[in-house]
């Protein structure tokens, strides 16, 4: 073989080895750019998650309210979560603390049974009334801690007894409006309000 052909093979290795590594680079590449595609797709997908269930938990809390033991609780819970803890706060005129329940989340007629026959006393034996409370309802969205406050109307009934006076009952819980400064004062006003209903 002449030096000639021998240059010429060199050159054909030569090329053979540049194609090589270009078709090696072009698959790293392909493979870079669809390792890049894939892990956007996922960061994506985990952002839509991180909003919903963002979306998920800013949702007004929507509190059912089952009356048991002709009455005497209301048994609170919700559709689409666990509530772990309640906190009621009542219309200061009434001189009842702020009340709690872990657990078992139920608001107790003993509560403010005694208050609010004392402070409807003198009217009609039977009524219904709204008493305005703030419930701050705490639940859990996988490790986060979660809250929401709104002011309800807490629905009781009065009845008459032949002995030992008048009855109350719990019967339903509304959510009337969002919790914010000021509560007692809101509280009270719209207890005003209700006396004034109940008195008419």
């Amino acid at each position: 073989m002449s030096d000639a052909e021998d240059a010429r093979a060199e050159r054909r290795r030569w090329i053979t080895l540049a194609e090589g590594v270009a078709v090696a680079g072009v698959v790293i590449g392909g493979l870079t750019l669809w390792n890049n595609v894939s892990e956007r797709r996922s960061a994506e997908a985990e952002r839509i998650a991180e909003r919903a269930s963002s979306a998920k938990a800013k949702a007004a809390l929507a509190i059912v309210a089952t009356p048991e033991s002709d009455g005497e609780r209301l048994v609170l819970s919700a559709s689409d979560r666990r509530i772990e803890r309640i906190e009621v706060i009542f219309p200061p005129v009434l001189k009842v603390s702020p009340k709690s329940a872990v657990g078992d989340v139920a608001i107790a007629a003993d509560w403010i049974r005694a208050p609010v026959l004392a402070i409807t006393d003198g009217g009609a034996d039977a009524l219904e009334g709204r008493l305005p409370v703030a419930i701050t309802a705490t639940w859990w969205d996988g490790d986060r801690q979660l809250r929401s406050s709104a002011i309800y109307d807490l629905v009781f009934t009065t009845h008459g007894r032949l002995v030992g006076g008048r009855s109350l009952g719990l019967k339903a819980l509304a959510r009337r409006e969002a919790a914010t400064g000021g509560i007692g004062r809101r509280l009270d006003t719209l207890w005003g309000q209700e006396l004034g209903r109940l008195a008419g």
